[in-house]
């Protein structure tokens, strides 16, 4: 940050958005609604509320933190309303940002469990909608180019042996450790 731009010798924003935030902080001369006292009447409630849904304290202080990020994009709008409304709004927001995550959670459960049927059974197209969809990204490097070279590629495991010179064996014995693996970790992908 910049000295000396600001009131008496604060530090003045640095960029445009800083500056923003910094203005929307502030308590305004008029005695309006400030971010900060949103988020001192609303972060208790709003946290113990997204405690009641995710039954996880980090994940509800993620979409407490998501609600307030919303509620400075929509400040005017929030500054217009009563408190009941803004507290509707908040809540709403909230909850969307739940029900958006779990239906993305149900999405890379069902693509996870595709990924799984596919190492199953050895479906070479079904891999390709996989890779679409960036499911190999959830699985560790050190299996992921095995799974993409033998079910994306359709490459054989003596292929695939002598391009990184092992064994055929060896490279069977690895794949089994991946399909192992994406059997132990397929809750992960919920």
């Amino acid at each position: 940050m910049m000295k000396g731009a600001g009131h008496r010798g604060e530090e003045a924003p640095v960029n445009e958005t800083e500056a923003h935030m910094e203005a929307s902080l502030a308590v305004d001369s008029g005695g309006g609604l400030t971010v900060a006292d949103l988020y001192q009447e609303f972060e208790n409630r709003l946290r113990r509320y997204a405690i009641s849904l995710t039954r996880d304290s980090s994940r509800a202080d993620d979409l407490v933190q998501e609600t307030f990020i919303r509620a400075m994009a929509h400040f005017e709008l929030l500054q217009r309303l009563n408190r009941y409304q803004r507290q509707a709004w908040l809540y709403r927001v909230l909850k969307n940002r739940f029900l958006d995550q779990q239906r993305a959670r149900q999405r890379e459960q069902v693509l996870a469990e595709q990924l799984y049927q596919l190492a199953l059974t050895d479906d070479v197209p079904g891999a390709s909608v996989m890779l679409a969809y960036g499911l190999f990204d959830l699985v560790p490097e050190r299996y992921r180019e095995l799974l993409y070279q033998r079910y994306v590629l359709g490459i054989t495991s003596e292929e695939i042996g002598r391009e990184l010179g092992v064994p055929a064996a060896t490279v069977r014995s690895r794949l089994h450790l991946a399909i192992q693996w994406l059997r132990a970790h397929q809750s992960e992908f919920l």
